[in-house]
């Protein structure tokens, strides 16, 4: 008996683990699919919402910039650079638009902040902050250019009031306005890694795939043993 109820708890967590996985897969379908339905660029006329494309020029603040720590791209450790942008259509809303990563020197210093002093046009989606688990307890105050753990929207709004306080852009395409041909994340030095998610939903059907294949597994072997049990007893 004691087997019997091991199996059909080991069964049933097989079971919600394949359901979970497939859940997850669907969520991500749809955060996908939200992103790509707004592909077409819009500009800051009316409200935003999380996956909007914005297409907009405006000038940066390299003087406050954060540098996102403990980011790897292709096994290299690094940092995503972030900067406010100051729009030209609405200059009194500030967003904060995450560029892309770069390399961090030796001795694990700060990288020095790309001048991007000229007039950009950028174009990205509306999102919210990753949610990071933190460590350490990090000062309210900052020092420019600062050096975080997790971008706290909140945070940097107290700092920097004409700052929007609830969504930031992740950058696709950013271009200099006075040479449009020109790509300012290469010429910076900047490599765009952001992706809307990632695990794509076809890695976590497959994972539902094989949660479901071992309960069904665990299943049949527990039958197995249960039929030849039978067979002995009555032998």
């Amino acid at each position: 008996m004691g087997f019997l109820i091991l199996t059909v708890v080991a069964v049933l967590l097989l079971v919600k683990l394949s359901h979970w996985q497939w859940t997850r897969g669907e969520q991500k379908a749809q955060h996908l699919a939200q992103f790509e339905a707004n592909q077409a660029p819009e500009s800051l006329s009316g409200t935003v919402q999380k996956g909007q494309y914005l297409a907009i020029d405006g000038q940066f603040r390299p003087e406050f910039a954060v540098w996102l720590d403990n980011q790897t791209h292709q096994g290299r450790v690094g940092y995503r650079l972030f900067l406010p942008f100051i729009p030209s259509q609405q200059p009194s809303q500030w967003w904060l638009v995450e560029l892309g990563w770069m390399a961090a020197p030796a001795l694990r210093r700060l990288p020095p902040v790309p001048e991007l002093a000229s007039r950009y046009q950028l174009s990205g989606f509306v999102d919210t902050p990753s949610k990071r688990v933190v460590l350490k307890k990090e000062t309210a105050s900052y020092d420019w250019p600062a050096q975080r753990q997790r971008i706290d929207l909140k945070a940097l709004n107290a700092q920097l009031p004409t700052l929007n306080p609830q969504w930031l852009i992740r950058t696709e395409t950013l271009m200099d306005v006075t040479t449009p041909n020109r790509d300012a994340l290469a010429q910076a030095g900047i490599t765009p890694v952001w992706q809307p998610v990632v695990m794509p939903p076809a890695k976590h059907y497959g994972y539902a795939l094989q949660w479901a294949l071992m309960a069904l597994a665990v299943s049949i072997g527990a039958g197995i043993w249960w039929y030849k049990t039978k067979q002995r007893e009555v032998v």
